[in-house]
């Protein structure tokens, strides 16, 4: 009797990544993002393509600090109490340009007027009292700006006043996404027995744009290769990257992975991940007309129709590429510390990801967590979990068991996880 070879064994998350990228820079896809000028005004939240320098210096000019007197320093002196003729001081409010002689400002509660339009100061007024220098803030040239940034309300003051009405950023990926299912309905239609809401659709699109990325819906597709083929290789004609929704599995409608093989490539069938684990990584190829313009292949996930799993997928996978297309790196995953509040098991051949719900801890003098972390029910078509969990707690292959009051490490979201 032949022996069959055992399957080998799904990698994980991270190896599945580095496979996927590889497969699609082999098949000719540049991960250099494309670059636009937009109004400073439209930068918020967009991605610097080049570094920021100042054009100007800010001030522009030596100014006023506080509303007062502009003098010449050295005709009120060290301290005391000096008299001044109208002459020999001028009117100022905070910002406004001092005359040519003037490199002092006494504040207007220290100076009395008299009937003659003569000024009296008390105390001292040294040169540059209350005077900003031209430069002080930056000089012409500084670099404000690093490329690669993540533009801030800040920033945008700041390249506003360096003399930048536009900026350079990188332009916002466009993430297709393709839903596909007999069974799957647009949200707001009426609902026959066994029709489903498409739901996923609107959450990776809601996600598609809080990464920067500009999400591109299409209508919902049935479980048909052919269509399934042409619809992939029309949306990579916009996209930068393809999300198709379902059909990774290994029911009788699930067809992706043979879709995106026939479209492109497949590097990646099935990853050790928990909910999530029938993620299909490939690539398609747009055919001449995109091909023409230098794009030879367009990456594509096939994610998984589960809620849960869906959510994961997109940040492990999804989340990192809209990163690199916008020519940042991914944030760093901030860790935080809970108590776990009950016993729990895990499958150890998977990177488990579960979602879990926050409480205050009990102080004690043998506690030294803030945080109670408490698992939701397993279920990854459950999208009320999402909704209910404050953080993922991603436990790493290998480990499979843990104990109540066993200190754990957790992701604050549950979206985003990076």
């Amino acid at each position: 009797m032949p022996v069959t070879a055992a399957p080998a064994p799904r990698p994980g998350p991270a190896v599945a990544y580095a496979r996927w990228i590889d497969a699609c820079v082999a098949a000719g896809w540049q991960d250099t993002p494309a670059a636009e000028d937009v109004p400073v005004r439209a930068g918020l939240g967009r991605v610097t393509a080049t570094a920021v320098r100042a054009r100007w210096p800010a001030p522009r000019f030596a100014c006023a600090a506080m509303d007062g007197i502009a003098i010449k320093a050295a005709a009120a002196g060290e301290a005391g109490v000096w008299q001044l003729s109208a002459a020999a001081f001028a009117w100022v409010d905070t910002g406004d340009l001092l005359s040519a002689g003037m490199d002092t400002v006494v504040e207007r509660e220290r100076v009395q007027f008299g009937t003659d339009g003569s000024a009296q100061i008390t105390g001292p007024a040294p040169r540059g009292l209350n005077v900003r220098a031209a430069g002080e803030d930056f000089p012409a040239g500084q670099l404000l700006i690093p490329a690669g940034h993540c533009l801030r309300p800040a920033d945008l003051a700041a390249a506003a006043a360096a003399g930048h009405a536009t900026l350079e950023v990188a332009r916002r990926p466009v993430v297709a996404i393709i839903p596909t299912g007999d069974e799957i309905r647009p949200v707001g239609s009426v609902l026959g027995p066994g029709d489903v809401i498409d739901s996923n659709s609107l959450f990776l699109a809601a996600r598609a744009e809080e990464t920067g990325a500009r999400p591109l819906v299409s209508d919902v597709q049935p479980d048909a290769p052919d269509a399934l083929v042409a619809e992939i290789r029309r949306a990579v004609l916009a996209a930068d990257i393809v999300l198709v929704i379902a059909g990774s599995s290994a029911g009788r409608g699930d067809h992706t992975a043979a879709v995106v093989a026939r479209a492109g490539g497949l590097a990646v069938k099935g990853v050790a991940v928990r909910p999530g684990h029938p993620v299909l990584l490939g690539y398609a190829r747009p055919g001449l007309a995109r091909a023409s313009q230098g794009a030879i292949a367009v990456p594509v996930i096939g994610i998984p129709g589960y809620p849960l799993a869906a959510a994961v997928i997109f940040e492990l996978f999804a989340v990192p590429l809209l990163a690199v297309l916008q020519g940042r790196q991914p944030a760093e995953r901030a860790w935080q510390r809970a108590e776990l509040a009950c016993d729990w098991v895990s499958s150890p051949d998977v990177e488990d990801w579960v979602p879990v719900s926050l409480a205050p801890a009990r102080t004690g003098p043998n506690s030294d967590c803030a945080l109670v972390a408490t698992p939701g029910r397993r279920g990854a078509a459950s999208i009320s979990r999402l909704v209910r969990a404050d953080a993922w707690w991603p436990i790493p292959t290998g480990q499979g068991k843990f104990t109540r009051g066993e200190h754990i490490e957790f992701l604050p979201g549950p979206c985003p996880l990076w």
